[in-house]
């Protein structure tokens, strides 16, 4: 500062000079405490349907296809129905039918599903593939459960009719 000039520092009492215009208002918060609720709401009601989960589904390889392709010895499908059957047909060198009455309590016999296909499997050895067929009213827990019971003997399922 140079001599003779006073500081013009901002002072609160001296006349009006320095002193700062405030509006005093009130934030409405409450369209957007609204907001978040609908939103904690709806992220947590979906939540409950997103369940996260694995189906091994192979596909098709890209590529040249090979050469010598030979058709499998037999070929098995499994059908699930709504009322609790489980049918399986083999085709190919041995042509038959299997069906598997539902359980008393109208569920599936998967256990005994299992012990068919372990038994197809140990007489075609060669039979790496399956297809597995249930119709919409079939629950999808069951349809899962029979993926992995299936799988313990033939590596390869293939969900057909869809």
């Amino acid at each position: 500062m140079m001599d003779g000039e006073t500081s013009r520092a901002w002072s609160p009492g001296v006349g009006g000079e320095g002193r700062k215009q405030e509006q005093d208002f009130d934030l409405n918060l409450a369209p957007i405490i609204d907001c978040f609720v609908v939103l904690i709401a709806f992220v947590m009601i979906s939540a409950a349907f997103a369940s996260i989960g694995i189906l091994d589904a192979g596909i098709a390889a890209g590529g040249a296809a090979p050469l010598a392709v030979t058709d499998p010895e037999v070929r098995l499908k499994v059908e699930l129905s709504p009322d609790g059957a489980i049918g399986m047909q083999l085709t190919g060198k041995e042509a038959r039918e299997i069906t598997l009455p539902p359980l008393k309590n109208g569920g599936y016999d998967i256990p005994a599903m299992g012990q068919k296909v372990a038994e197809i499997k140990a007489k075609w050895p060669s039979l790496e593939k399956t297809r597995l067929t249930a119709e919409n009213k079939v629950p999808y827990q069951e349809v899962i459960s029979s993926i992995e019971t299936i799988r313990k003997s033939i590596p390869g399922v293939a969900l057909d009719g869809f």
